[in-house]
């Protein structure tokens, strides 16, 4: 029963609140939205974890290759001042067959010259004995 005057528990308020606490709607959550977050999320990890891994392995390998440029650079210029190095001598070592070369040649001609030298001078000296031999025959030579 209903008394004027009285409010029922269940009507609102003249304001339009209800005395009473309103219940909450139980939430009913869908069966399918927690295991797709869960996807959602482990797809996230995986490919950030991918991004990263990628990332850090590009970055190991330019530093690596540039590592090797750097290192291929010194051994380039290494090996520039070792081949100019043995340019110079080889230089002087042709200069050096040369110069022997022409003292061989040299040499020659003085063997040569010497040769005819010499025979020249057994020539003379058989002309000298000769002479001599001339000279000691005849009749106004004392002995």
């Amino acid at each position: 029963m209903r008394k004027e005057g009285m409010m029922d528990m269940d009507s609102p308020t003249p304001e339009g609140i209800s005395s009473e606490p309103r219940r909450r709607k139980a939430r009913t959550a869908k069966p399918w939205v927690k295991p797709l977050l869960l996807s959602v999320l482990s797809v996230a990890v995986w490919g950030g974890l991918l991004y990263g891994a990628y990332y850090y392995a590009t970055d190991y390998i330019d530093r690596s290759i540039r590592t090797v440029q750097e290192t291929n650079a010194l051994h380039m210029q290494s090996l520039n001042e070792r081949l100019d190095a043995i340019q110079v001598e080889l230089k002087g070592v042709k200069g050096a067959l040369e110069d022997a070369d022409k003292t061989l040649a040299s040499s020659d001609s003085t063997r040569e010259a010497l040769s005819r030298r010499i025979t020249e001078l057994d020539r003379q000296l058989a002309q000298l004995e000769q002479s001599l031999n001339v000279l000691r025959k005849s009749p106004d030579v004392k002995n």
